[in-house]
């Protein structure tokens, strides 16, 4: 995290452990999630040019981390942050993965990881691996996040999404 360096990703200022605990510490995000955000004021999801920008900026983030050789894995409103200024930065790479394991870029991954109602079917299947085109299904659920208020089958628990 404190190598990530993109206007359109939250950036890591140090790390440092207290007894079993790591703290990261990293800039305060005073507007808040857009999760929260729709979950206090939009229930019913932004307006268009809103989701337009928040998604534009996103992706920017996204393009710089796959140009790298980090997939993200957990992208969703919760993980779209804003500040005070409504600058937007992608957060939470307590998931992502690097696709250089040994030097050497891998072809894909095939650890379990994610929420499962962003989670890509290649993901959820574990049968051949995964690459960065499972951010790209996680984006495409975020905009409907965004424009919905909710993802779809989020009000189902997690096993029944993953069936």
């Amino acid at each position: 995290m404190s190598l990530i360096n993109h206007p359109n990703l939250l950036q890591a200022h140090c790390s440092f452990t207290a007894g079993h605990h790591l703290w990261v510490v990293m800039p305060y995000m005073a507007g808040g999630s857009c999760l929260h955000i729709i979950k206090s004021s939009y229930q019913d999801g932004f307006e268009e040019p809103i989701i337009a920008t928040l998604l534009r900026e996103s992706l920017k983030a996204l393009v710089y981390l796959h140009a790298h050789g980090h997939i993200h894995r957990d992208a969703k409103a919760g993980n779209i942050l804003l500040d005070s200024n409504g600058a937007v930065k992608l957060a939470d790479f307590g998931v992502s993965a690097c696709m250089f394991d040994t030097g050497d870029r891998q072809r894909s991954r095939n650890t379990f990881v994610g929420t499962p109602c962003w989670m890509a079917p290649e993901v959820m299947q574990q049968l051949h691996g995964y690459d960065f085109k499972a951010d790209v299904w996680s984006f495409g659920i975020t905009a409907l996040e965004l424009a919905h208020g909710h993802a779809p089958f989020s009000k189902y628990p997690p096993m029944k999404v993953k069936l």
